[in-house]
């Protein structure tokens, strides 16, 4: 039986801004294979009589070149789409927003570089969309273990399995909690 937070884990599991991106790739991939295919049925030969071979050969290029065209039409669809209907691509870049933060609450305290390059990923959708990285994230959340209090003045947001800790005004600093202590003990005998 599948369990709630299989099918959140599922559902976020995707960002959807990107996989469009990435679609759209593909299918101009896709388009040029096509075309080029198209060039090389044109160079096949066969045990079919000269006027069979070039009726075959004529329907296998038109073929493959309408296909072509109709992934090209698709790909300029979901192109134009994308970048002209604002409302649509807020909501999918909301929607990765909300994703990645599941993500980070979901940390499991192995790697801090994780959580930062993820905090840099929820920037950036959060830039597009005019969102607050602040106002999103609440560290004392997080699913890994807890900072201890005289860390968190420093501050340091998160700690990992090895020691290492998440700062920085923009959550972009990693360091040592050895690091973190010295620089505590020399702000406290300044």
């Amino acid at each position: 039986m599948t369990k709630p937070s299989e099918y959140m884990e599922a559902f976020f599991g995707v960002e959807l801004n990107q996989k469009f991106e990435d679609m759209i790739n593909e299918l101009k991939d896709v388009e040029e294979s096509l075309k080029d295919l198209s060039q090389d049925i044109g160079k096949l030969g066969g045990n079919l009589s000269p006027e069979d071979f070039k009726g075959l050969v004529k329907e296998c290029r038109a073929i493959s070149y309408e296909n072509a065209q109709q992934i090209k039409d698709v790909r300029t669809f979901l192109d134009f789409y994308l970048k002209s209907d604002k409302t649509s691509t807020h909501i999918i870049l909301e929607r990765d927003a909300y994703m990645k933060i599941y993500q980070i609450f979901k940390w499991d305290g192995s790697d801090v570089r994780d959580l930062k390059r993820w905090i840099k990923e929820l920037r950036e959708l959060c830039d597009k969309i005019g969102l607050n990285v602040r106002d999103l994230i609440n560290f004392k959340k997080l699913t890994a273990n807890p900072v201890p209090e005289e860390l968190v003045k420093f501050p340091v947001y998160a700690f990992d399995k090895q020691g290492y800790c998440l700062t920085g005004s923009t959550y972009d600093v990693v360091m040592h909690i050895d690091e973190v202590r010295e620089k505590m003990a020399d702000n406290n005998s300044s």
